[in-house]
């Protein structure tokens, strides 16, 4: 709906309707004896609601100047317009309560001052006890549901935030493992080469020393069992070797298991292409790994809730990555203190033979290209 993210469709179009029917009856029946002062004000209001109902509720500052004009335009005429004109107040109280990101005593000031400026309405235009009562009582409901519903989104970034740590926490564990592993195989490495090497040289000596005295037939066997060891040897070598590589895990899999990650914590992902038409070096598959861990961090940490988009294909031999989200600014996504911000990722990209594009927003977009490795 005019790319408005799905979890927001409702509310919007709800917000749509009420603007639609508060307009129709401020025309009709509301605002025909109503001061010019206060008409304007009304209108006022009603307009600032029709916008707010479409800026981002990313753009907080936005948001936070519009519901402050709808509070002031909704308080003065609500009273004189038998409460349909403070519709739009109620919805600006609700805005400021709601949202975290808006400090307290923005709130408290704007409801101060909303009970300030019933008051010079009702000098103005004097209205029915019941109704100033209303409009009152209704100020009061809106501010505590709407301070309710502050708490229920608190609570919900808290636990989003204990998930993050969890994963970060899994993750390190995970690294600490890896080096725990790699540091057994170095040892047994290390025990490989120093008994092979250690028995040649030995063999070797022997021979040379079965040579100088003329005993060849010995010496051709000195020669023979060297060679078991080296063969031996150079086998287990091999293993050791073998088991330091990082295992060649597809890039689709590796994805598909950061996605997963993603949408079980809330985030919503599209996956899209095939990363698996070629192959990447070890520092490849690592600055992918990064890189889309990184964009869904900050997805799910700057745009909580809206759709992000990958794109994965290959083209000559180059894989080029695409990360889309409808919100944010470079700025906004870089990690704080996290060490694997936008820098952290653009260096491994490098270090990998790759470049790495980032297109402000909205969308905030993120192009990664990758040489391919050997096959």
């Amino acid at each position: 709906m005019f790319g408005i993210p799905a979890r927001r469709t409702w509310p919007v179009a709800l917000n749509l309707v009420g603007i639609v029917v508060v307009g129709f009856d401020l025309a009709r029946r509301s605002l025909r004896d109503a001061p010019a002062g206060l008409t304007v004000a009304a209108w006022a209001a009603w307009a600032l609601w029709a916008v707010v109902a479409l800026v981002p509720e990313a753009r907080v500052r936005v948001r936070a100047v519009l519901g402050l004009g709808m509070i002031a335009g909704g308080s003065l005429a609500g009273a004189t317009t038998d409460v349909i004109g403070f519709v739009p107040a109620v919805v600006g109280i609700l805005l400021l309560a709601r949202t975290p990101a808006i400090p307290l005593r923005v709130l408290g000031g704007a409801v101060i001052g909303s009970v300030v400026l019933i008051g010079m309405a009702v000098l103005i235009d004097p209205a029915p006890r019941g109704v100033l009562l209303s409009v009152m009582a209704l100020l009061l409901f809106c501010t505590l549901g709407g301070l309710s519903r502050r708490q229920v989104r608190l609570a919900d970034e808290q636990s989003r935030e204990l998930l993050e740590e969890r994963i970060a926490v899994e993750q390190e564990r995970a690294q600490v493992a890896g080096l725990t592993e790699r540091s057994r195989i170095a040892r047994d490495l290390h025990d490989v080469l120093a008994h092979s090497l250690g028995g040649l040289v030995i063999q070797l000596e022997a021979v040379d020393a079965l040579l100088e005295s003329g005993r060849a037939v010995e010496a051709r066997d000195r020669v023979q069992a060297a060679r078991k060891l080296a063969v031996s040897g150079l086998a287990e070598a091999k293993q050791a070797v073998t088991a330091l590589r990082e295992p060649d895990e597809p890039i689709s899999q590796v994805v598909a298991g950061l996605a997963a990650t993603h949408r079980s914590i809330g985030g919503q992902v599209a996956v899209r292409g095939d990363a698996d038409r070629g192959v990447l070096s070890g520092a490849g598959r690592v600055a992918v790994r990064r890189a889309v861990q990184e964009i869904l961090t900050n997805a799910r940490r700057h745009s909580p809730g809206a759709p992000t988009t990958l794109d994965l294909d290959w083209d000559d031999n180059m894989l080029t990555v695409t990360a889309s989200t409808p919100g944010g600014t470079a700025r906004s996504h870089v990690s704080p203190g996290g060490g694997h911000g936008l820098a952290g990722m653009r260096e491994r990209v490098s270090a990998a033979g790759g470049t790495m594009t980032v297109r402000t927003g909205p969308p905030f977009e993120v192009v990664l290209r990758l040489p391919g490795g050997p096959a």
